[in-house]
């Protein structure tokens, strides 16, 4: 290992990696400095005595933002695993205290993992006395990274897409799968659903932008035909239209179970097949290992356990 070079370190201001760190997660000046809270000028300036430093451009303008050169994304994982280890040693100590901080807390998910998770949250906070509070925005699986470009965001909740880029942190939550909900009052259909039952009936599809789904590939592959009367692309919606129209809505179990219990709907197991997903809480790194971070994380992860609510993540 070679020594420490105390000279040589005294002439480099650590803030210069944090904002390479930064650039290199959003590839744009403008963006790296909002979530920096400075100036697009002290950006530049920071980029400009970054190269000086590296003796390399470092990023070329694009019209699109910034493209990163080939020594920049060699920096990368190195100056990002640095900034890491000196947050661990400095914040390692640091106790979060949810009873006396004024944090607000902001969390996006989908609205069908909201009708969930934000009951429990509530709950919680009230029971606990917590003076934290928390601020629920809309993301979903597809946009989730423009949640996160939001530099007031601390955490995402969402399906776990095919791919994390290396500038976030994932943790599995847990896995879930389908379930079908209607107005069994109304609807004498067998339970549970039959497959002629189920093709046969009204369909409510409910899907990111209200169009075909897996239910409808599912069903052809079957020889029926999916009879979807009507097409949303919010789960908030689908507890007015099945309580007023003889639909059957297809949706994630966790919030079949939510519905159900709010509104008296019943809940059937499909008669095919259905796919099991997995929901993860998404992060940037940086936030890896600060104190209320980590405290979120913790918190999030309770409400998602099992037990004592068995019957949600089926």
């Amino acid at each position: 290992m070679k020594a420490i070079n105390e000279t040589n370190l005294r002439k480099i201001d650590l803030n210069l990696l944090v904002v390479f760190h930064v650039l290199m997660q959003e590839r744009h000046v403008t963006r790296a400095a909002a979530k920096l809270h400075i100036t697009q000028g002290a950006v530049s300036a920071a980029l400009g005595r970054l190269r000086l430093l590296f003796d390399d451009p470092l990023f070329q303008k694009s019209r699109t933002g910034m493209v990163p050169t080939a020594k920049a994304l060699a920096l990368a994982p190195r100056i990002g695993q640095s900034l890491k280890t000196v947050s661990d040693l400095v914040f390692q100590d640091e106790q979060f205290e949810p009873t006396t901080s004024n944090r607000t807390f902001h969390i996006a998910m989908s609205d069908d993992l909201e009708a969930v998770f934000v009951p429990k949250i509530v709950t919680e906070a009230i029971r606990s006395n917590w003076n934290v509070k928390f601020s629920f925005h809309q993301t979903n699986s597809v946009l989730w990274q423009e949640a996160l470009d939001d530099p007031r965001m601390d955490l995402v909740m969402c399906a776990t897409p095919p791919q994390v880029p290396a500038a976030y942190h994932h943790s599995v939550l847990f896995a879930s799968s389908y379930t079908c909900l209607y107005d069994g009052q109304r609807m004498k259909l067998s339970e549970p659903l039959s497959l002629e039952d189920y093709a046969g009936s009204g369909h409510l599809r409910v899907s990111y932008d209200a169009q075909r789904g897996f239910v409808d590939e599912i069903l052809e592959s079957q020889g029926y035909e999916r009879k979807a009367v009507a097409s949303i692309s919010h789960f908030a919606g689908a507890v007015a239209v099945l309580r007023a129209a003889d639909l059957i809505a297809t949706i994630p179990t966790y919030t079949a179970k939510a519905f159900s219990d709010a509104a008296g709907l019943t809940m059937s197991q499909p008669p095919v097949p259905m796919p099991r997903f997995t929901i993860s809480l998404i992060w940037e790194v940086p936030k890896e290992t600060q104190p209320e971070h980590v405290w979120l994380r913790k918190m999030m992860q309770a409400c998602a356990n099992p037990d004592g609510w068995p019957s949600v993540f089926g």
